[in-house]
């Protein structure tokens, strides 16, 4: 099974008056005074969605940030970009911690209201996908806030996904754990920040080194740039993977560019990693193999 992941793509529209609160007009000076809306943009993303359709994968995994502002115009473009892709393939997606920007997208359950069909039962603590013989497991850990960007796993989420890892069901599959913030940095040190981090990193990871089923892979975004590094479980190693910004744009005088990743299962092993680059003008194979290229 070839499973695709994209992360972060950031469809973004301007946001009218009646959009605008506390968090927006500071999200928007962000977006506009400082250039960061020229990060992102419908030219990769366009490509992103045309190269989706040509790889022709089994499954979709998308780990959140597809809008900017968790806007209802944002939403609406996210889906109609994404509909030929929802069509055709088997996708699993989770939020990103912009698709909750506000109370007011977190308190009426904006993406879930548009995406909902690709999310999982809302009822559950933990969102759950089987496919083949792959089982994602989406946790939630995103929140609105003022300032920081930072997540905390509601505790609920760490007694459910430790009760599913403790399902018999699932021996012999292999677990896709699926979450928007990553629980290493590229160094491998512990992304637990105030600022930015999963505050609560540490107590996922010991519900994972409790369990008698671990994932065989840990799929994140929220970093734009792409990285690999291994979580060490009490000596058995589980690779997370992110792939980078999806929806980036093209700089390669900063080395910087929108990307994507095909991991190859074969039952319950991975076999193989893919990594693609936006070049300019589409979606290529990083040359040298994934990650190679250090972008």
């Amino acid at each position: 099974m070839r499973i695709a992941h994209v992360t972060d793509i950031h469809w973004m529209e301007p946001p009218t008056l009646n959009n605008l609160n506390v968090k927006r007009v500071l999200g928007t000076a962000n977006l506009y005074l400082r250039g960061r809306r020229h990060h992102f943009t419908e030219e990769v993303q366009n490509a992103l969605m045309a190269h989706l359709l040509e790889l022709e994968p089994e499954l979709v995994v998308v780990t959140g940030d597809l809008t900017a502002q968790a806007l209802p115009q944002e939403f609406q473009k996210a889906r109609d970009a994404l509909q030929p892709v929802l069509d055709r393939f088997p996708v699993f997606m989770i939020p990103g911690n912009h698709d909750v920007y506000t109370y007011g997208a977190q308190r009426e359950e904006r993406i879930r209201g548009v995406f909902g069909n690709w999310m999982g039962e809302s009822s559950a603590a933990i969102t759950r996908l089987d496919c083949g013989s792959v089982t994602c497991l989406g946790l939630d850990p995103n929140r609105p806030m003022y300032v920081r960007s930072s997540g905390m796993l509601p505790e609920e989420q760490l007694i459910a996904l430790a009760e599913a890892l403790h399902d018999p069901a699932l021996d012999g599959r292999f677990i896709v754990l699926c979450i928007h913030y990553p629980l290493l940095d590229r160094k491998g040190v512990i992304y637990d920040g105030g600022n930015h981090g999963l505050l609560n990193a540490r107590a996922l990871i010991d519900v994972l080194k409790r369990a008698p089923r671990r994932p065989q892979l840990i799929l994140h975004g929220h970093e734009h740039h792409g990285f690999h590094v291994d979580l060490d479980l009490d000596g058995h190693q589980v690779p997370i993977y992110n792939c980078g910004s999806s929806g980036y744009g093209f700089f390669p005088k900063k080395k910087r560019s929108g990307a994507m990743c095909v991991y190859q299962v074969d039952g319950a092993e991975l076999r193989g990693v893919e990594r693609y680059i936006y070049d300019g003008e589409r979606f290529s194979e990083e040359p040298g193999g994934a990650y190679a290229t250090g972008r």
